[in-house]
């Protein structure tokens, strides 16, 4: 009986991403993605970029720093804008299980930015948010195996282990040279072992601010992240562009360390 429930659990959820596939080939948002993609092609070539994590180093006060700034953020970053004015310049969202929450198209439609990126396979979940960029991705363990960078956004982006290395994808597809990190703690209050062990680990919060019921339940498989971030790592050296780590603490030690507040002085 367990295995028919997986079974018809796949099934479902490959149902779903079928059909929301053809929606949104077939309703011209395909179409009008590559053209936005195409806009975006090297807009930024040469300069840098911040990408925002959601984990508890994250502070308003350092998002007022990076006013000006070229952002990328995600998910539920909304929860930090009544402490802010700050706004993200691109928010991206590439999980179904964090876009099926109720609360976050009204969140996510509340505030304007220069593109808000979502996978087409997911359109079930993200209809209900205005003027998304709808990209095609590539997902499943088997990316973990054998990973990929996509340098074509308009034929798709590889969303594996993390939002965060997709944002590493579209930072380098608009031309960023530089890509700083902030907010990435890399440690979760409770986390999926390689052997699919779930460990907690006691006083350790997950992300900024008091954490939801449903974040709470957040089971975070550290492992992946780091081997698709070391990949990352790997292919942005060979690729001419670089990326830094300038959270505040955290556990995330694949990329060189810099100090945000160096960076924003012009030391580095």
């Amino acid at each position: 009986m367990l295995k028919l429930r997986k079974w018809f659990h796949k099934l479902r959820h490959a149902a779903r991403y079928f059909i929301s596939s053809v929606v949104v080939c077939v309703g011209g948002k395909r179409r009008k993605a590559n053209c936005t993609m195409r806009e975006l092609k090297d807009k930024y070539k040469g300069q840098r970029c911040f990408v925002i994590g959601n984990g508890p180093s994250l502070t308003a006060e350092d998002l007022n720093l990076l006013k000006g700034e070229v952002t990328f953020a995600s998910n539920r970053i909304y929860k930090m804008f009544e402490q802010t004015d700050w706004r993200p310049t691109y928010y991206a969202v590439f999980d179904e299980w964090v876009g099926s929450d109720p609360e976050l198209p009204k969140n996510v439609n509340s505030f304007h930015c220069e593109g808000k990126f979502v996978r087409e396979q997911g359109w079930y979940v993200y209809r209900r948010i205005k003027d998304a960029v709808y990209l095609h991705s590539w997902y499943g363990p088997k990316y973990l195996n054998a990973p990929k960078f996509s340098s074509d956004l308009e034929k798709g982006v590889y969303a594996v282990a993390t939002v965060t290395y997709s944002m590493f994808q579209l930072a380098r597809y608009m031309g960023f040279s530089e890509i700083y990190l902030i907010g990435v703690d890399h440690k979760y209050a409770n986390e999926l072992t390689k052997d699919g062990k779930i460990i907690k680990n006691e006083g350790v919060k997950s992300y900024f601010g008091k954490d939801s019921k449903r974040e709470a339940a957040v089971v975070g498989a550290s492992w992946e992240m780091e081997l698709i971030y070391q990949y990352a790592e790997d292919f942005s050296r060979k690729n001419g562009f670089r990326i830094f780590n300038a959270t505040r603490g955290g556990c995330l030690e694949v990329f060189e360390r810099v100090l945000l507040d160096d960076v924003l002085k012009g030391k580095i």
